[in-house]
C-alpha cells in the first residue's frame, strides 16, 4: 500500500508556520524592505525647483579621463567646462555659456555658446550649443543626446563649483 501526503490536506497551521518564519527571517535581514532615498547626504532641492537645477559632473569616457561640469541655475542660466584629466596637462579650456528650458516633463534645451581656449597658440573658437538632456528620476541622472555613453550624475543641488576641483567658470 502506496500512502500520498498532499500539503494542502491536514493541519493547516504545518503550511502557515514556514510560512510566517520565512516571512520574519525576510523582514529580519532587510531582503524585502525599501531601499533609502538616492540623495541621502544631498542637501534637499529648492521648493519648485526643476531637478535639472544643481551641480552634475559627466562620467568619464575612460578611466581618470577629463569631465564634464555643468551648473544649472533655478534662473534658466547654464554655465560648464571641462574638468582635466588628473595629472595630464590640458591643452585648451572649455566654457559654455547658455540657458536652459524645460520642453516637457524631464526634458530639457540647452542653447548657448561654446568657447575653447586653445593654449598651443592661444586662439579661441566658438561653437553653437542645442543639446537636448533626458532627466532619469529613477536615477538621477541626466543624459545628452549628443553623448547618451556618459551621463551626467548630480553632485550637488547647489548650482556652485564644488570644492575640490580645481577649475572656475570665467563669468560664474
Amino acid at each position: 500500500m502506496q500512502v500520498y501526503l498532499s500539503p494542502m490536506k491536514g493541519n493547516p497551521s504545518s503550511i502557515a508556520v514556514p510560512v510566517i518564519l520565512l516571512l520574519a527571517c525576510l523582514l529580519t535581514c532587510g531582503c524585502i524592505q525599501a531601499p533609502g532615498p538616492r540623495d541621502e547626504g544631498l542637501p534637499a532641492s529648492p521648493a519648485g525647483s526643476p531637478p535639472i537645477v544643481g551641480s552634475w559632473l559627466s562620467i568619464p569616457p575612460y578611466p581618470d579621463g577629463s569631465r564634464d561640469l555643468y551648473l544649472f541655475k533655478d534662473s534658466g542660466r547654464c554655465d560648464a567646462t571641462v574638468v582635466p584629466a588628473p595629472g595630464i596637462p590640458p591643452t585648451s579650456e572649455v566654457y559654455l555659456q547658455g540657458r536652459w528650458e524645460e520642453t516637457t516633463e524631464y526634458r530639457y534645451l540647452l542653447a548657448g555658446e561654446e568657447i575653447t581656449h586653445h593654449f598651443t597658440n592661444d586662439s579661441h573658437t566658438t561653437a553653437a550649443v542645442h543639446e537636448v538632456l533626458r532627466y532619469d528620476a529613477r536615477t538621477d541622472r541626466l543624459t545628452r543626446d549628443s553623448d547618451v555613453d556618459h551621463p551626467l550624475e548630480r553632485i550637488s543641488r547647489e548650482a556652485t563649483i564644488p570644492p575640490g576641483l580645481n577649475v572656475s567658470i570665467p563669468w560664474d
